[in-house]
C-alpha cells in the first residue's frame, strides 16, 4: 500500500490514479481540479505523454501545499483537467484502433 515517504511526498502504488491521490491529499479549501493541476505541475516527469491521466507507477510525488494548489484558479484548473481528459481519450481511442485493425496471428 502506498503511504507518505516524508512530509510532502507520496509514493505512487500500482493502481493509483492522480484522482485518487489528489482526493486523499487535497486540503479542504482546494477543489479536486486545483489539486490535480498542482500535483501535475509539481511533478511533470512523473507522467507519460505530458498527460495527468498517464501517471507512472513507483514515482515519488512532491505534494504541493494549499498555497501552491490555490495558485491556479478553479476555472483555470477545470480547463486544464478537461483538456488533459480529451487528450487522454484520443490516446486511448488510438490504442483501441490499433488493436482493432491488427491482424490475428493465426486463423483457426
Amino acid at each position: 500500500p502506498a503511504r507518505a515517504q516524508a512530509e510532502g511526498d507520496y509514493t505512487v502504488a500500482k493502481g493509483d490514479t492522480l484522482g485518487k491521490i489528489a482526493a486523499k491529499l487535497k486540503p479542504a479549501e482546494v477543489s479536486l481540479d486545483m489539486m490535480l493541476v498542482a500535483l501535475y505541475k509539481a511533478n511533470p516527469d512523473s507522467f507519460n505523454g505530458n498527460n495527468m491521466n498517464r501517471l507512472k507507477s513507483g514515482q515519488i510525488l512532491t505534494v504541493p501545499d494549499a498555497a501552491a494548489a490555490k495558485a491556479t484558479s478553479a476555472s483555470e484548473a477545470r480547463g486544464v483537467v478537461v483538456a488533459h481528459s480529451a487528450d487522454f481519450n484520443a490516446y486511448r481511442n488510438k490504442l483501441a484502433g490499433q488493436v482493432a485493425t491488427s491482424a490475428p496471428d493465426k486463423t483457426r
